[in-house]
């Protein structure tokens, strides 16, 4: 039955006061798109003593896209904000040691060359500095795969081209550094089929590029350059020939960390820890953990104590799912303790770590009602794995609304800040109406409302879900967040017969067959961000859509 248009709107106006009570502040973050187009946060982090920013996709015109960087206080209120505008544009963000703030726009025209341009802002977000980024002699930039800061503030910058020779085209790969003000001091550029995917800087000042390309896989290949722009080194790396994608980090200790998620047969998956020696380039340890079907590491962070966490989802036959977290010991890479949250009915997705001085981490996400309808979740555990109380958020699934938290940090006194999306959906026709972002800090609770199956402590309102949610049994897609291979399952073989992806402006970007029960589509090539996977039959006209996040 249809809620009463009145109490509908007395709802509405609750909904604000509501949140009020069960976080210290929320603040709403909303471009006043038209459908399908709308509002997305993408990073926060802290900033000034007393402030932090956050980055959110603002609007959409057409193909244009505009990005807001907005300052606000740690209480709530937004003091500053900072808006560009590209095609088809990402932004991605790096706070300074001076209280200065990097923003990279990555614009992608059509039948154009890729621009890509640093801007350089103070604490007031006024623009210092900007610097289109060009390689001269006929480069051409294709992408830029990592961006990183120094200790003072210089930026090193690594990506992928292409250069123009006797009419040929050949494949390049580069790394930059600018200083703190945006000018050029160095370029080296590879000549050769590869690709610069990660980049790190040493405390010493070293450069650590990273060379993964299919030419020579399961192998990486190890670059190390000088402050000044030396090539040091060239060192080769085996991997495991199962993995499917890789990231990294460097410890305290300037160790190399080397992970992601790998096959094992034809159904089973795990996560994979290489540590790597910064002197010597040797591996110190190999170790494959969590082995079983349907595992999807979703982050990994290390403290400042050099104490390694993660964070996994299992998927499995039944339809439901498993969050796992988890401490790694960073000398041995054995795994120490591990958490295990189960949901006989309702499923999570938790995609984000948070660890700080304290002795706590907040693992950040969403928990399901249904295929759409969403809660906003937020666990504390303590660092020797117990379990510790939790935070209320803002939001829930009443009202048709769908709400997800995706990254955040402790400020200077503790507290929790995140960013997060909400989107209004229609049970009806099976899409999202409206999408708007916000940001929230979290008021501690001391008794956090718990699971039958853990102490998971959720961020939500207590309010009644809507009686037209629709089960999730019939149709399993993992793992989501994705970063490579969707796997789809449906509970009858033909049901559907026909997959098609849709960006949230409505576009179809891929459309494959599905025969039998089961898929596996790649995704890999798709951006960052969010879309719709619609399920159809040619047949019966049935259809079915399900929200997917690309995050790699």
């Amino acid at each position: 039955m249809k809620t009463p248009k009145f109490l509908l709107l007395l709802q509405i106006l609750w909904l604000p006061l509501s949140m009020a009570a069960q976080v210290q502040w929320y603040q709403n973050q909303d471009g006043n798109n038209l459908p399908p187009n709308g509002t997305f946060g993408t990073t926060a982090k802290s900033f000034t003593p007393t402030s932090f920013v956050a980055c959110y996709q603002w609007s959409s015109d057409n193909e244009l896209s505009t990005w807001k960087v907005s300052k606000s206080h740690i209480n709530g209120t937004e003091q500053k904000t900072f808006f560009v505008t590209g095609t088809w544009a990402s932004v991605e963000i790096r706070t300074g040691r001076y209280n200065t703030l990097y923003v990279l726009l990555r614009s992608y025209p059509p039948e154009e060359s890729t621009v890509f341009k640093l801007f350089k802002l103070d604490s007031n977000l006024v623009v210092k500095a900007q610097q289109q980024i060009v390689i001269p002699d006929s480069f051409s930039i294709n992408n830029i795969n990592a961006l990183e800061l120094d200790h003072t503030d210089n930026l090193y910058l690594v990506g992928d081209g292409q250069f123009m020779v006797a009419g040929e085209i050949r494949q390049a790969s580069f790394v930059m550094k600018t200083d703190k003000d945006l000018n050029v001091k160095w370029r080296n550029i590879e000549n050769s089929t590869t690709s610069f995917t990660r980049l790190h800087i040493e405390s010493s000042g070293k450069v650590v590029v990273i060379e993964d390309h299919y030419t020579f896989f399961p192998q990486v290949k190890i670059r190390k350059y000088s402050s000044s722009g030396a090539l040091q080194s060239i060192r080769s790396l085996e991997t495991d020939e199962g993995r499917f994608y890789l990231l990294s980090k460097l410890d305290d200790d300037d160790n190399l960390l080397l992970y992601g998620s790998k096959t094992i047969g034809d159904t089973s998956q795990a996560i994979f820890l290489t540590k790597v020696s910064p002197q010597a380039g040797n591996i110190i340890y190999n170790k494959t953990h969590f082995a079983a079907l349907g595992i999807q590491l979703n982050d990994l962070a290390i403290d400042d104590e050099g104490r390694i966490f993660s964070l996994l989802s299992q998927y499995l036959n039944n339809g439901e799912q498993r969050c796992l977290v988890s401490r790694i010991n960073a000398n041995s890479g054995n795994v120490q303790w591990s958490r295990s949250y189960d949901y006989a009915i309702d499923s999570c997705v938790m995609i984000k770590l948070v660890v700080d001085k304290s002795d706590r981490i907040y693992v950040l996400g969403e928990k399901r009602n249904s295929s759409f309808l969403t809660k906003g979740l937020v666990m504390r555990i303590k660092k020797n794995g117990q379990q510790d109380d939790g935070y209320n958020g803002p939001d829930s699934t009443s009202y048709q609304r769908s709400h997800s938290l995706l990254d955040g940090f402790t400020d200077r006194n503790g507290q929790l800040i995140t960013i997060g999306n909400t989107n209004d959906f229609d049970p009806y026709t099976y899409n999202s109406t409206y999408y708007r972002a916000f940001a929230a800090r979290f008021g501690r609770i001391n008794n956090g409302c718990e699971d039958k199956n853990s102490s998971i402590a959720e961020a939500i309102l207590t309010e009644t879900v809507n009686e037209q949610t629709i089960p999730i049994k019939e149709l399993v897609v993992y793992p989501n967040p994705v970063q490579n291979e969707l796997i789809i399952r449906q509970k009858n073989a033909g049901e559907y017969d026909q997959i098609i992806i849709y960006t949230l402006r409505g576009t179809e970007i891929l459309k494959q067959p599905f025969a039998g029960d089961s898929k596996k589509m790649v995704v890999s090539n798709l951006p960052n961000g969010i879309y719709i996977l619609l399920l159809r039959s040619t047949m019966s006209h049935k259809e079915k859509s399900v929200k997917i996040i690309v995050q790699k």
